[in-house]
């Protein structure tokens, strides 16, 4: 029978600030991709890829965690589902970098760089979050950021994705927006879920 070990020997929040490296890694190479050329742009979505891939290594880390280990530094479920929201997030990252690399945007549309500012910001918050996690489990200061942020997203979503400045430049750059801007949104809803963890968490321990 393989023994499971105490929690003090799972380091959680070691894999977990491993992922939220990924995203700050993830955000850092869609500021670069669009100030680019567009031969270039195929490229960085390759290193998305590998920032995905390490998303995919922490996460694993955890879960192989849980399975290992009786007790938990904050409740079980919770913990597998902040590591796997963190790591569709950054899943959600690579999407908004395969939808920027499009052949379609010779410019980008109205907004796409301030809502990578969004993206950017909730990127760093969620690293600092992380950091602060272990010794205080209550982040409702997070929480209300990541609602706030995310309504910024759905008004900045509507912009890039605006069909009349989009179909003056032609069907194809209009159906490159369009896909853009829902990945814009998938993945600052992806941040929002983040945020409901995290409030569940503060709930659950403060």
């Amino acid at each position: 029978m393989r023994l499971r070990r105490l929690s003090n020997e799972a380091d959680y929040f070691t894999h977990l600030a491993d992922l939220a490296t990924s995203l700050r890694n993830g955000t850092l190479i869609l500021a670069e991709l669009t100030g680019i050329p567009m031969e270039e742009r195929r490229g960085a979505v390759s290193r998305l890829t590998e920032v995905s891939d390490a998303a995919d290594a922490a996460e694993s880390a955890v879960l192989r965690a849980l399975r290992e280990n009786y007790a938990t530094p904050v409740d079980r479920d919770a913990l597998y589902r902040l590591a796997s929201t963190l790591r569709e997030t950054v899943h959600r990252l690579e999407a908004v970098g395969f939808a920027l690399s499009s052949s379609a945007f010779e410019e980008f549309p109205v907004g796409v760089h301030e809502f990578l500012a969004v993206l950017s910001n909730a990127s760093d918050q969620t690293h600092s979050m992380l950091s602060r996690l272990p010794a205080k489990p209550d982040q409702w200061q997070y929480v209300e950021s990541m609602s706030r942020l995310f309504h910024r997203a759905e008004m900045l979503h509507l912009q890039v994705s605006d069909a009349v400045p989009a179909a003056r430049r032609g069907l194809v750059h209009l159906a490159a927006a369009t896909l853009l801007g829902q990945m814009f949104y998938e993945a600052a809803r992806s941040f929002a879920a983040l945020g409901g963890v995290v409030a569940e968490i503060a709930v659950r321990e403060s």
